[in-house]
């Protein structure tokens, strides 16, 4: 049996970017959590055995989208370029943080913050959750994240049953 996620809901996410102080972690926090990517999509990732997946760089952002090269098997996805990613937030990209340095300051802050063991990951989850919660299709949530397998994106359906049975008990 799968694992539910660990994810943050949005008054969470609040918490977290209004204590932040650095504004290049509040631009990784908020790409995380209202563009659902990955840590090695934002700040890139150095691998030995496959080619390095770059950093996001100002060139990749559009209107209202994103272009990306996934983490995952170098495909390419579209994600929502988020509201509050202002030009100045832009301009600061390619973010110059260390994987790990942007890791430890999530956990860091999941604990302070919210009494929470969190990992960047969490901003991911928190994403999808909130998709699947507002009602978007898991076809398009799946779209979305990247995923290759539906059944992946399945997952944010369980995620937060008190939705699932308010939603039931609507129906009856």
């Amino acid at each position: 049996m799968k694992t539910l996620p660990k994810l943050i809901i949005q008054e969470e996410f609040e918490k977290l970017l209004k204590a932040e102080k650095k504004k290049k972690y509040k631009v990784a926090y908020l790409l995380g959590f209202e563009a659902g990517m990955r840590i090695s999509e934002i700040v890139g990732y150095s691998r030995k055995d496959k080619e390095d997946i770059p950093p996001l760089s100002k060139n990749q952002i559009e209107n209202n989208s994103i272009r990306i090269i996934s983490g995952k098997g170098k495909k390419e996805r579209i994600v929502p370029k988020p509201k509050r990613l202002s030009q100045k937030a832009i301009s600061l990209l390619p973010l110059k943080i260390k994987r790990r340095a942007l890791q430890y300051q999530i956990t860091k802050l999941g604990k302070k913050v919210l009494n929470k063991k969190i990992t960047f990951h969490t901003l991911r989850h928190g994403f999808c959750s909130h998709l699947a919660n507002s009602g978007m299709s898991l076809h398009q949530i799946q779209i979305l994240a990247g995923h290759s397998n539906l059944q992946t994106t399945g997952i944010y359906l369980h995620a937060n049953p008190q939705a699932s049975i308010e939603k039931a008990q609507e129906l009856f």
